[in-house]
């Protein structure tokens, strides 16, 4: 199925909605910037609190090390090092922002669990993930309820539709298809963010998942 909204055009099957006339977009300082904002800083000591003890479930015995990838402005990583200092900890953004006190990778490394918060839905080709070494998966993003709520929905109430910086659009069953193509089977689903990202709509907001290797 495919249609227009916002004048730009998606696709929708079975592994969600996905923007198919996708311009590139610019992820610099700036845009890593917008998550040191009063809107963001608030709740983040919790929501990073609820991050961590969702991957340390998701794993399901002690974590040595961690791999984030898209850290932003690095608020998890940073709670993770006061959590557990003697944790491995690995980040990877495409802005390449310093985050002092954080060991910055050019690229993907191997570790117990790699993080994907507020990612995937940026990446055009996610074909990637099948060749992941690593041993547990977590991610975050916006729930996408346009199976429910139609198009109608997804062009004129749905918060998180962002032409050009939000390429894909999920919800657990599209996001677990997804993983399931690429070797990965789900493990956990959660809406603990949703408890500081909260939306007008009333629906889920944020999807939290976990992947294990099948």
């Amino acid at each position: 199925m495919k249609f227009t909204a916002k004048g730009r055009q998606y696709e929708v099957d079975k592994f969600g909605v996905h923007q198919v006339d996708h311009k590139p977009f610019v992820y610099d300082k700036d845009y890593a910037g917008i998550y040191d904002s009063p809107e963001y800083v608030g709740g983040s000591e919790i929501l990073q609190a609820m991050r961590y003890g969702f991957i340390c479930s998701a794993h399901g015995r002690p974590i040595n090390s961690i791999m984030e990838v898209g850290y932003g402005n690095g608020a998890f990583i940073k709670f993770v090092k006061r959590m557990n200092p003697s944790l491995i900890i690995n980040a990877y953004d495409v802005t390449g922002v310093h985050i002092d006190g954080i060991f910055i990778q050019d690229r993907i490394v191997n570790a117990d669990v790699i993080t994907f918060w507020d990612v995937i839905e940026h990446i055009p080709d996610l074909s990637f993930i099948k060749d992941l070494p690593h041993e547990t998966i977590c991610i975050s993003l916006t729930y996408c309820h346009f199976m429910k709520e139609g198009k109608e929905w997804f062009e004129n109430d749905y918060p998180h539709i962002k032409p050009d910086e939000h390429l894909h659009h999920f919800n657990e069953l599209s996001l677990s298809f997804l993983m399931d193509s690429l070797g990965w089977t789900s493990t956990a689903i959660a809406n603990h963010e949703d408890g500081i990202r909260k939306t007008k709509h009333g629906l889920w907001n944020i999807l939290s998942m976990s992947f294990k290797r099948k």
